[in-house]
């Protein structure tokens, strides 16, 4: 039983949302202080030195700075103009140096860091701030980073020939099923729904109050679910890969797929899941590709 009290991984007895969310950042960092900044990206027109630079905090503006402006206004309702955002500060910080690039992605974690161990987080965490995909809990957004890192992470391991970090890979799982989860909640909708990768496995449960619960996955896994690899689950997510050529090619699995389809009006209402629409596109297939996978 919850209630709208209930915000999936914030107060989750045993996970450590600031140790996790910390971990993502390190292990993203480590991977870019390796890189060949000038190195090509699969995102047109994005070296390394792009995706590094736009994860910058750069004279106080950063990503998280411009959530936390939102806390307690009216703007919170208006979804955030990321795309806008990113290319304001990679135009206005073309000329800086390698070293300025990652050292302005290290200022980005100490502050997230500070932000995990303040009073604000922990007396204000559940209240909503905008996102770009609308209204969350600022620590929903907070833990939605390691979605996102995970994401460039793989960008970046693309363009250097090398795997992403599989911390990276397990975090980005998890916030995943979370941020889905809090956007299934917000919509009313009632479902319980599994992502259930290789490497870890999560289900959030959804409630027409608000409300929704994010879990680990222990043992056998039950119920409407989508499984595979991390790697391609979240690039699925992301719009990086084509969710359904993953499914045909079965790198992707689907079960009870009749419970799936209930992302797909949810995703309709949403400017993104987290980072694109790639599930709302799998979610609107589903209906039409139940008999192949039934075969």
């Amino acid at each position: 039983m919850t209630s709208a009290s209930s915000h999936g991984v914030i107060g989750l007895p045993g996970y450590d949302l600031a140790a996790t969310v910390l971990d993502s950042w390190d292990a993203f960092i480590a991977l870019v202080e390796r890189a060949d900044l000038t190195a090509r990206t699969r995102l047109p027109g994005w070296t390394v030195r792009e995706v590094a630079l736009h994860l910058g905090t750069w004279d106080g503006r950063s990503a998280l700075n411009q959530v936390l402006q939102t806390l307690g206004s009216d703007a919170v309702q208006q979804p955030l103009d990321a795309d806008g955002f990113n290319a304001e500060l990679v135009t206005a910080h073309a000329t800086a140096s390698d070293d300025d690039v990652r050292a302005a992605l290290r200022q980005s974690r100490d502050e997230v860091a500070v932000l995990l161990a303040s009073d604000l987080a922990r007396d204000r965490g559940r209240e909503l701030v905008a996102s770009v995909t609308g209204p969350l809990p600022l620590l929903t957004v907070v833990h939605a980073e390691s979605y996102e890192l995970a994401i460039h992470a793989l960008d970046i391991a693309d363009a250097a020939d090398v795997d992403c970090p599989e911390v990276l890979l397990r975090h980005g799982v998890a916030a995943l099923a979370d941020s889905t989860g809090a956007l299934a909640a917000r919509a009313g909708a009632e479902a319980t729904i599994g992502i259930i990768a290789d490497e870890t496995a999560w289900s959030f449960t959804s409630y027409e109050d608000g409300g929704w619960t994010t879990t680990q996955v222990a043992g056998k896994p039950h119920g409407p679910r989508i499984a595979g690899r991390a790697k391609d689950l979240l690039e699925a997510a992301a719009g990086r890969a084509e969710p359904v050529r993953l499914l045909a090619t079965r790198r992707l699995k689907i079960s009870h797929p009749t419970g799936l389809t209930t992302l797909a009006p949810i995703l309709d209402e949403v400017p993104g899941l987290p980072g694109g629409k790639g599930l709302a596109l799998a979610a609107k297939s589903l209906g039409g590709l139940t008999a192949l996978f039934r075969r």
